[in-house]
């Protein structure tokens, strides 16, 4: 029973910290080389903010498409990656917190009751 709350507390610090490089390093994804390419040069004279969103892969597939059906689907495919990544993320960071905190109290009461 006293290994439980140092279990529960390296778990919630594990499961913190992949959920924090999942968020910091998530993001839109990347759009494949080619498509970049096209986009930079359909983008050329829009500025360097436009140029940059050609990275991402939804953006470079509405700029580049040429059918819509095709285009549709690749930047709900695109939005959906993004958006299930981050809610995965968000999961591992609030695991994380409450596995942190909840060894943290056990242990504090264990500590507590060992000194009574």
């Amino acid at each position: 029973m006293k290994k439980s709350p140092l279990v529960l507390l390296i778990l919630g610090l594990v499961l913190l910290a992949a959920g924090g490089f999942m968020m910091l390093n998530g993001g839109p994804p990347k759009a494949d080389p080619a498509i970049v390419a096209q986009c930079r040069d359909r983008m050329r004279d829009q500025g360097a903010d436009m140029l940059a969103k050609c990275q991402e892969q939804a953006f470079a597939t509405a700029m580049t498409a040429t059918d819509a059906n095709v285009a549709a689907r690749a930047i709900s495919t695109a939005n959906n990656a993004e958006v299930g990544g981050t809610m995965l993320g968000m999961f591992l960071l609030g695991l994380g917190v409450v596995l942190t905190i909840a060894g943290a109290m056990i242990a504090r009461q264990l500590g507590r009751a060992t000194r009574r």
